[in-house]
């Protein structure tokens, strides 16, 4: 399984489930996460992503998730996520802009995300403010 566990901060904010198949991203966002607090578990599909989810569901708080994936999209990933826990909160992430992704995928508003590259500004905001509500 291509996943890792990035040593936690001291200003340890939970688990985070990164799901992207790009490796670079995974590896400079599990980066940044840890930065902000996170410890980080990545996923590179989406069915990796919800078995780490069912695994660890206890322990993360927190999933990023790209919507371009190979085999299962990130929308259908989002849709099981919720259905396993509607609570859980998820930062949509990907190079497409928002007004795509509400055009083509979600068929509704996004609220939560943010652009592929990461500014780390951006990413800190936007998570903040999730973890808040």
């Amino acid at each position: 399984m291509a996943t890792h566990d990035i040593k936690s901060s001291s200003l340890e904010r939970g688990l985070l489930l990164l799901i992207d198949d790009e490796e670079v991203i995974r590896e400079i966002g599990g980066e940044m996460f840890e930065s902000m607090g996170f410890s980080c578990i990545t996923a590179k599909t989406g069915e990796e992503g919800i078995k780490l989810y069912r695994e660890r569901k206890a322990d993360i708080r927190l999933v990023v998730l790209d919507i371009e994936l190979p085999g299962i999209s990130g929308e259908k990933v989002y849709e099981a996520l919720k259905e396993i826990n509607p609570d859980l909160k998820i930062l949509l992430v990907s190079g497409y802009g928002k007004d795509y992704l509400e055009a083509f995928f979600f068929k509704e508003k996004v609220v939560h995300f943010v652009s592929k590259p990461f500014q780390l500004s951006k990413l800190t905001q936007t998570i903040d403010r999730l973890m808040q509500e």
